[in-house]
């Protein structure tokens, strides 16, 4: 997959690239409206996308397009290291929350702001077109366009979410999905949030319209797929490492999950292929 792409969509594109089955990719997509419509589905969600909405599906997000109308506008993709390992002394996928996999993708900018988000996207797609154009001046109008999509996205979030809400729902992704171990019990993040887990449970629905439990699932497969794509760990022992010490039933997981076992996973990836890019 390339660091990053972009494309123009207008009113005569064809949609044979855009994936119109359920797809995880090892990327950020991205697309951006002028005109017409796009109906989407993105995790278990249908969003309806008009002029001046920016969409970002995170790296690992199942997503599809089910139907587009006249659209006009911008498509891509960047990698999860296209910035590198440090960007504005933060970790983009730390810093921006609609590049986490349980953030809200839409941001819709008023008439002036998304003005200045499609001269942004058009000067990136002369620059990533000209055969002497520059990657990092394309780095740095990308990375506008996500410090506007951060300021539309926390004022939507502080409009539409309590304090409290945010507070408690955002800590417990941010505990399952950092560098700690996974807890496989829900009442365990609870404890560590100093919260009942029938209030978490009711927070973090309220913020994903998905349970902790949920939430969990994604994670721990999250790391069987890192363990299988770069260890040689025996299927077994990966089970084992998050929790699971039956690995038949951790085969029918992976499956339901991913759509392949782990073994046909495992072996794609050797092969140079991810599933789902």
């Amino acid at each position: 997959m390339l660091p990053f792409t972009i494309r123009k969509l207008d009113k005569r594109y064809h949609a044979a690239d855009i994936p119109q089955h359920p797809t995880r990719l090892q990327a950020c997509s991205f697309f951006f409206l002028l005109g017409g419509t796009v109906l989407a589905e993105i995790g278990e969600k249908g969003y309806l996308i008009k002029p001046g909405e920016l969409v970002i599906i995170p790296v690992g997000q199942y997503f599809s397009i089910k139907y587009f109308d006249r659209s006009e506008g911008y498509m891509g993709s960047f990698s999860p290291g296209y910035f590198g390992e440090q960007t504005l002394e933060m970790n983009i996928f730390k810093r921006f929350d609609f590049l986490k996999v349980w953030g809200y993708p839409v941001m819709e900018f008023c008439e002036a702001r998304a003005e200045g988000i499609a001269r942004l996207f058009e000067r990136i797609l002369e620059e990533h077109a000209s055969s002497s154009g520059s990657e990092e001046i394309i780095k740095v109008y990308l990375m506008a366009i996500l410090l506007e999509a951060d300021i539309v996205y926390r004022k939507s979030a502080e409009e539409n979410f309590s304090e409290n809400l945010n507070s408690v729902a955002h800590k417990f992704l941010d505990l399952l999905f950092g560098e700690r171990q996974i807890k496989r019990n829900v009442a365990d993040y609870a404890r560590m949030l100093n919260v009942s887990p029938n209030h978490l449970n009711k927070m973090v629905k309220r913020l994903t319209s998905k349970s902790p439990s949920h939430w969990i699932g994604e994670a721990l497969m999250k790391e069987a797929r890192m363990l299988l794509r770069n260890t040689d760990m025996p299927l077994g022992a990966v089970a084992e490492s998050i929790g699971v010490y039956d690995q038949s039933y951790f085969a029918r997981l992976f499956k339901k999950s991913e759509g392949i076992s782990p073994s046909q996973y495992r072996s794609m990836c050797k092969k140079g292929v991810r599933p789902g890019d």
